[in-house]
């Protein structure tokens, strides 16, 4: 096994030889927020919506399959556009960009909808072959877990959580100083490889279905802690007039997602044309149910250095 270089990372590969531009932004936008980008865009969810409905009464019919939501399909569509546009799974730390290995979303999972329930936050990772079957299914039986847990013992969190309850027991100047020292580690790629795994600020990006709950997609800052470069939110579906290329009206539904991005990791014209992938997704729901297609590699003079 070869010796690990000194600026290789566990969860990512420093890109070295990119465009000199991108190289130097981390040096004047030190900062996610500094760098932050902000995208919204309005989806047509009609044909989805009616897509959704007829495969979840089939799947109630058989008694096989499971139930899948606008969630699960606006989760599906990213999975699959990040894999085809790879360049949106990478981040910035340490002043440098790297490719991240994985694909991995961090959301909430409320216990229960109620004002004083308590919110776990799961962190999935997903590979290329992943539909919008399972990955309903792998929600479902995340979303399960959670909650039996609470029926088991209301007090015991769930993942990174956890570990909360005993780092906020400790006074704050040694928590102050771990909480630097952590930091100080992540910059230079030396986190332990447990914290990367169950810490959702490094994870490809956080969603918040703020549908849900029946308010719209906010534009939600970036985290200064860890290596998320992408923070998307997800509003409440709704009804609107729309003119047809005849001069006609009709009543669609639409849903509005807004997007904060780290716009060192890219550039526009890339994240704008990724997000035109993630919407024909959404449009055409068939393409849910297939494999994400072959990704869009970067362009030849970049080159991943291990």
């Amino acid at each position: 096994m070869g010796k690990r270089k000194f600026f290789s990372r566990k969860d990512g590969t420093y890109l070295k030889k990119i465009d000199p531009f991108m190289r130097f932004f981390p040096y004047i936008m030190k900062g996610r927020n500094e760098a932050a980008i902000y995208f919204s865009e309005q989806i047509d969810i009609t044909q989805l919506k009616a897509w959704l409905l007829t495969r979840n009464r089939a799947a109630a019919a058989s008694g096989e399959g499971v139930k899948s939501t606008l969630f699960h399909a606006v989760l599906t569509a990213l999975v699959k556009t990040i894999h085809e546009r790879p360049q949106i799974n990478r981040f910035v730390i340490g002043r440098r960009l790297y490719q991240r290995h994985e694909l991995s979303c961090a959301f909430v999972i409320k216990r229960e909808f109620k004002d004083d329930s308590n919110e776990e936050i799961a962190v999935m990772k997903f590979k290329p072959e992943d539909t919008i079957t399972t990955i309903s299914e792998r929600i479902r039986d995340e979303v399960q877990q959670v909650r039996q847990k609470a029926q088991e013992d209301e007090k015991k969190r769930h993942g990174i959580v956890n570990w909360f309850n005993y780092l906020m027991s400790t006074p704050r100047i040694i928590l102050r100083g771990l909480v630097r020292f952590l930091a100080w580690l992540d910059y230079h790629g030396w986190l332990p490889g447990f914290v990367l795994e169950l810490d959702p600020m490094h994870s490809s990006i956080f969603i918040s279905n703020l549908g849900s709950l029946g308010i719209d997609a906010p534009f939600h800052h970036l985290y200064e802690w860890g290596t998320t470069s992408i923070f998307m939110t997800i509003g409440v579906a709704k009804k609107i007039p729309v003119a047809t290329s005849e001069g006609a009206v009709e009543i669609h539904d639409v849903m509005n997602l807004a997007f904060t991005i780290d716009e060192r990791i890219s550039d526009g014209f890339y994240f704008a044309r990724s997000i035109k992938r993630l919407r024909y997704f959404l449009e055409r729901p068939e393409e849910l149910d297939k494999p994400s297609g072959t990704p869009h590699h970067k362009n030849e003079d970049e080159t991943a250095v291990s």
